[in-house]
């Protein structure tokens, strides 16, 4: 016979037993193999009992591991969410239109905030002048100029390290602090480390980025390329920063010598022609006094040309008056100016409301502007008219610029002759329909019509009609 050793979980062994005769077994044999069996069962149930706990507690500390590796690895994801979202959004602020310091002072407050810095700091170096801190992190230890302090600190760095674009690590400022550098400590604040990367602008040294920790660190790979990224974000916004002056700076130069070449091409060229005719004058009217009379008109025509166009480089000197000005003042300057220039005769006739808003109204003007430059330069004509008026039914303006002289091909208009491409640019950016009548003998016609309606959104494309009849090419306008 079998005898089970049985717990509660179930059947956890067994033993064989025999009688000498079959089928009979006395109650003090049951009693003998029940206390052989029990101890047997005992023990193997105290060892599936401590197994059990074993492999209890091996999952658990599995688990624990495991959730201690998730909560690491969640933790470094939004860590690199959030330096990934703090490049992100300093390139917004480097690509708007921020001064240098407001750029600075946003990189470094974001590279305290993504490297757990408490201080962070950009300092320029300049020959002959001290270390200069152009831009610090609001709320840290460090509130003040302690430039004698920071160059004690970083002397070696700056005169060796800097040079070659090595960073500055110190794990322990403890160890690093000497008796010569304790007015430094004193002036830097409680840090314990310090991180320094160089700033460079293309091959020159600008100066660097130092970023202090109030514990003790041991610097990785990974902290030396996040320095030297919101290093390389500092260095775009100065160099963004000088861009921006030499730009400034060109435009100034650009329209000064623009303006040279007006007045060179109009104004003295107009007075130096009003001087000869003065000094003619006299003798001429003693000789014959009708042709007198003629110089004199023309002597008065030439003036008031000249008049006009200083005015109107006023205008583009001051272009608040721009706005300010009427726009029939505005076209009546222009064609006196540009009847002056040409010595051709260009009638103005003015019929309109003019309640138009700025960017219309100076639209219009612009129009007119580039339409009679377009005549005084390649039309070779003897006359020329500008219209505005009211359209049927109110329903806007209608602007005529009329010429008799040759005709052009818009067609063949050579790359880098913008005039008309900048008249439809115009013309779009009011909602206003261009059209071009040009025919051999018969000159050259542009009308604008605008329809009083709101400005287009943004990104219109400039709409333009031809009407011209075929004929051999002519030179372009």
């Amino acid at each position: 016979m079998l005898i089970a050793a049985l717990m509660v979980s179930g059947l956890v062994g067994c033993a064989p037993a025999g009688a000498t005769t079959p089928g009979r077994f006395y109650a003090q044999s049951w009693f003998l193999l029940l206390a052989l069996a029990l101890p047997t069962a005992l023990i193997l149930a105290g060892l599936l009992i401590a197994g059990q706990r074993l492999r209890t507690r091996n999952i658990a500390s599995r688990n624990r591991e495991l959730a201690q590796q998730v909560s690491e690895r969640t933790t470094e994801i939004e860590r690199r969410r959030q330096i990934a979202e703090g490049l992100r959004e300093i390139l917004v602020i480097l690509n708007s239109n921020r001064s240098q310091a407001e750029s600075l002072h946003y990189i470094v407050t974001q590279a305290a905030r993504l490297t757990d810095a408490e201080d962070a700091i950009i300092f320029r170096l300049a020959a002959g002048q001290p270390l200069t801190i152009v831009a610090t992190n609001p709320g840290g230890q460090i509130r003040y100029t302690p430039g004698p302090a920071l160059l004690a600190l970083t002397k070696d760095w700056i005169q060796f390290g800097l040079p070659d674009k090595e960073p500055l690590t110190i794990p322990d400022l403890q160890r690093h602090w000497t008796a010569y550098l304790a007015d430094a400590r004193a002036s830097l604040g409680n840090h314990q480390a310090l991180l320094g990367i160089p700033l460079f602008l293309g091959s020159d040294i600008y100066g660097g980025l130092l970023l202090f920790y109030t514990a003790e660190r041991d610097f990785s790979a990974e902290d030396l390329e996040l320095g030297f990224t919101f290093a390389d974000q500092a260095a775009l916004a100065i160099a963004n920063e000088r861009l921006r002056r030499q730009a400034e700076r060109s435009a100034v130069a650009e329209e000064r010598n623009r303006l040279a070449r007006d007045l060179h091409d109009a104004v003295t060229q107009t007075l130096f022609s009003a001087s000869l005719i003065a000094e003619a004058l006299p003798e001429m009217w003693n000789e014959d006094p009708a042709e007198g009379q003629q110089l004199l008109d023309e002597l008065g025509r030439l003036t008031r040309g000249a008049l006009a166009e200083m005015r109107t480089l006023l205008l583009e000197l001051r272009p608040a008056g721009l706005a300010e000005a009427k726009l029939p003042d505005l076209l009546r300057q222009l064609t006196e100016a540009n009847t002056g220039r040409a010595g051709i005769p260009i009638t103005l006739d003015i019929d309109f409301t003019d309640n138009l808003s700025v960017p219309v109204r100076e639209a219009l003007y612009r129009l007119v502007q580039e339409g009679l430059n377009n005549v005084v330069k390649h039309a070779r004509a003897s006359q020329a008219a500008v219209t505005l008026h009211n359209s049927p039914a109110g329903t806007g303006l209608t602007l005529t610029i009329h010429d008799n002289g040759r005709s052009f091909e818009p067609d063949q208009v050579p790359a880098g002759h913008l005039g008309l491409t900048i008249m439809k640019e115009r013309a779009a950016a009011i909602a206003a329909d261009l059209t071009i009548d040009t025919r051999p003998g018969q000159g050259t016609t542009i009308t604008v019509h605008w329809p009083a309606a709101a400005p287009p959104p943004a990104g219109r494309q400039p709409e333009v009609t031809y009407e011209h009849e075929q004929t051999n090419p002519r030179p372009p306008r």
